[in-house]
């Protein structure tokens, strides 16, 4: 807010409440009226494997249909509700009195499908028969297919087996040589008594006593690849709890930050795609709910290195799996070519019949410079040397890639270029086909560079160079800085508006500069490509009223002619991407910049439930609407807007790990005038574990006290690698003075930097980098001030 104030927290927005809830777990998402009825409307419907198995379930006592009490979710995967149907004929004298009434429990789990659960008590003296009703329907939509045009038509069969009390629903369709097969099968599991099925219901007999109570336990299981998947037990449940006591969690008195962060990292663990399990430690989420389920690779490489702060397991379960579906062959249809990384993964209908190339499509230029900068990631987090050298080659791989065909004319800049007559024509950051437009409005046509992705792939050449020092390989790294060294020149040439500040957001076919103004440079801005001189300008600009509308940084101008703010990349705020500004305001030490965005993240995020933040926000303006706006069809959660939580909290302490030298950094903490104190425990870094306070003085320092330490840990204060105040040696020469030069990856004499202007000054009583923070037993508190170095 203007006045440096976030309000309480308890806001009420939700993308689906009142109209619907969603309870998820893998695969598996549920997406039922408030009364748990789906009717097959919109996006209602239980989904497995992509596809909509269950499109109708309507509960009915004769021909009654209960009223609502109460419903909400028990947790990510549980949800329950009480409804009841009054009994007429009641009288003040009895025997049935006036609001005597059957009351209907009903609960649900998915994972693996659904299990479900209904109990009925009758709230009467007198005995009452009726039937329980379950009208069921399966229309194996695509979930990508909601909404439009169904466009794959198979036949579905329905059988009752009476013995086994199961109702299955098969589904085959197929297209050219393609066949697939899916199922829903509905069983009585336990209790119900007797049960028939009879035009498309499951229809119970009651016979309840006065006070009587019955109840049955239905499984709905779903045919996937041959075999049935059977909900589980709740062993996923206790294997979160024990993730839950040991993952890095956060302390403070706010009203929003802290609970904002807290079911951040609840929400990643709940959306953990348990079907594409590396190790116990090694996880990918699903990027969102209840559309993204299955492998979105960029979203998935975000989510870790943004998230990290949590946790190093989304990391290694990115790496792994996207090591393991790495392009080895050419193939148009898929825009693959080898070495490039998947884009996306899907296992719905259109996907396994190859009506859409999603079963293995690679229209990316994101993910193979996010799959190197990710890997480098680990190691700083981890200091496991072993997984650099297992994807060596798969991070070597995805930048020969971008040589040979990321860079189809040679140029030194990596273009867009669509192969697949089903692919997406935006193969960059904002991958929507209309994002990339001209000031004027009209589409940029292919082949296009934009900005941000060239500096992706200069953060990922710099990285690479890291990884192979590290490896022993230094001949080898020169050659991947002396690119970069060139690379930052030229890319700043090509791309820099010098009369807007601030730089293009594309180059077009002829190499023009599509000067559209647009939240793309960030990026650059975040990987620290952009020269000191320019970064206040370009910060500036990203804050201006044009592009900030005060929840966050817009994705186009409020000026372009093509603005709108409901649309995906025209005019939406993300918070994924915001938390990435954050990270460059704060690398060129542009704090008050940060204050304004991260108080503004927050202000949107204490207006919805649980302080969650969708998948993008309304692009409205705090004077055009009091409460923050959604895009109309945004997953909540999703997994990088949960990550961003991580990232914002993780730059505004300023925590930077380097596990191979058993370090923490602290990049100039400062916590805003509306925070005043936060406490993070259990992070993790390397084989070692620490909590460390921070706190706000009344003169506008940020001290912080390492509480707790388990194992071996410097905590070492310095200012922002790209300091765009003047000044003498720089936070990587401060670094190398105390020793860092010779732990693994002597990454002290990596990188050098593209020209930045003289680096920043001692400053009075800064602290030297070897000292170590206290423990809390030894402790003088450590302070930072605005605009100096830790002292």
């Amino acid at each position: 807010m203007d006045d440096g104030t976030v309000p309480p927290g308890g806001g009420r927005l939700d993308p689906f409440d009142p109209a619907h809830c969603i309870v998820y777990q893998g695969y598996t998402v549920l997406v039922a009226r408030p009364d748990g009825a789906v009717l097959g409307e919109g996006r209602e419907g239980l989904y497995d494997f992509d596809t909509r198995i269950l499109s109708r379930h309507r509960l009915l006592l004769g021909d009654r249909e209960p009223v609502l009490l109460s419903s909400g979710a028990l947790s990510a995967d549980r949800w329950s509700a009480c409804l009841q149907l009054p009994l007429p004929g009641g009288t003040p004298a009895g025997p049935r009195l006036p609001q005597d009434a059957l009351e209907i429990s009903v609960t649900r789990r998915v994972g693996r499908g659904m299990a479900e659960h209904l109990v009925v008590r009758n709230h009467s003296m007198q005995p009452i028969e009726t039937d329980l009703v379950l009208a069921l329907a399966a229309d194996f939509a695509d979930v990508q297919e909601i909404g439009g045009e169904r466009r794959q038509q198979g036949e579905v069969k329905t059988d009752w087996d009476p013995a086994a009390r199961a109702v299955t629903f098969e589904y085959r369709v197929t297209h050219g040589e393609r066949e697939l097969r899916r199922g829903l099968r509905a069983r009585v599991v336990e209790g119900g008594s007797a049960v028939v099925w009879e035009e498309a219901r499951l229809r119970f007999p009651l016979a309840l006593p006065a006070r009587g109570r019955w109840s049955v336990a239905i499984h709905y299981e779903s045919l996937v690849d041959g075999e049935w998947r059977r909900p589980d037990d709740d062993s996923r449940g206790r294997l979160h709890e024990r993730w839950r006591r040991e993952r890095a969690c956060l302390e403070t008195s706010h009203p929003v930050v802290g609970p904002a962060f807290e079911h951040a990292a609840e929400d990643l663990f709940a959306l953990r795609a348990w079907e594409l399990d590396r190790e116990p430690d090694a996880w990918v989420p699903n990027a969102g709910v209840p559309t993204y389920t299955g492998l979105f690779g960029r979203d998935v490489l975000t989510a870790g290195w943004q998230g990290a702060l949590i946790g190093p397991e989304m990391l290694r379960g990115a790496l792994a799996i996207l090591a393991a579906t790495q392009a080895e062959e050419d193939s148009a249809w898929r825009d693959e070519e080898p070495g490039k990384m998947i884009h996306e993964m899907r296992r719905g209908p259109l996907a396994e019949l190859e009506l859409i190339p999603q079963r293995a499509y690679y229209g990316t230029v994101t993910t193979p410079a996010m799959f190197v900068v990710a890997l480098s990631e680990l190691w700083h987090w981890t200091g496991d040397t072993g997984a650099l050298r297992r994807y060596r080659d798969a991070a070597l791989g995805a930048l020969a890639w971008a040589d040979r065909d990321g860079d189809r004319d040679g140029d030194g800049f990596l273009e867009s270029v669509r192969r697949s007559p089903a692919g997406l024509k935006n193969q960059g950051w904002k991958d929507s086909d209309e994002a990339i437009r001209y000031p004027d409005g009209r589409l940029v046509e292919n082949p296009l560079s934009t900005v941000e992705e060239q500096a992706f792939h200069w953060l990922a050449l710099q990285r690479m160079a890291e990884i192979l020092v590290a490896l022993g390989e230094d001949g080898r790294a020169q050659e991947f800085l002396a690119r970069t060294q060139e690379l930052a020149r030229r890319w700043h040439a090509a791309f820099w508006m010098e009369e807007e500040g601030f730089y293009a957001m594309a180059l077009d076919r002829d190499k023009q500069p599509v000067r559209s103004i647009g939240s793309n440079p960030g990026h650059a801005l975040a990987v620290g490509l952009v020269p000191a001189g320019c970064a206040r300008a370009v910060a500036d600009r990203l804050l201006a009223p044009d592009l900030f509308s005060g929840w966050g940084v817009r994705t186009l101008s409020s000026r372009h002619p093509s603005y709108n703010p409901l649309a995906y990349h025209l005019g939406t705020v993300w918070p994924v991407e915001n938390a990435t500004f954050a990270l460059g305001f704060k690398r060129y030490g542009l704090e008050d910049h940060l204050d304004r965005l991260a108080a503004g993240l927050f202000d949107a995020a204490s207006c919805f439930r649980g302080c969650r933040l969708p998948e993008a926000l309304g692009g409205q303006g705090r004077e055009e609407s009091p409460l923050p706006t959604l895009y109309p069809r945004s997953n909540c959660p999703q997994a990088w807007s949960a990550s961003a939580v991580a990232q914002l909290v993780q730059t505004l302490l300023g925590l930077y790990p380097f596990a191979p030298a058993k370090m923490l950094a602290l990049v100039r903490p400062r916590l805003p005038a509306w925070l005043g104190a936060v406490t993070v425990r259990h992070l993790r870094v390397g084989d070692a574990q620490v909590s460390i306070r921070f706190e706000r003085a009344g003169d506008g320092t940020t001290g912080y006290e390492v509480i707790e330490r388990q194992g071996e840990l410097r905590v070492v204060a310095v200012p922002p690698p790209d300091d765009v105040e003047v000044g003498g040696e720089s936070w990587k020469e401060r670094l190398a003075r105390w020793g860092l030069e010779h732990a693994p990856g002597r990454i002290a004499r990596c990188a050098p930097r593209p020209q930045r202007g003289p680096a920043p000054r001692p400053r009075p009583g800064a602290r030297e980098p070897g000292l170590r923070a206290t423990d809390q037993s030894r402790a003088g508190r450590r302070r930072s001030s605005p605009g100096s170095a830790a002292g």
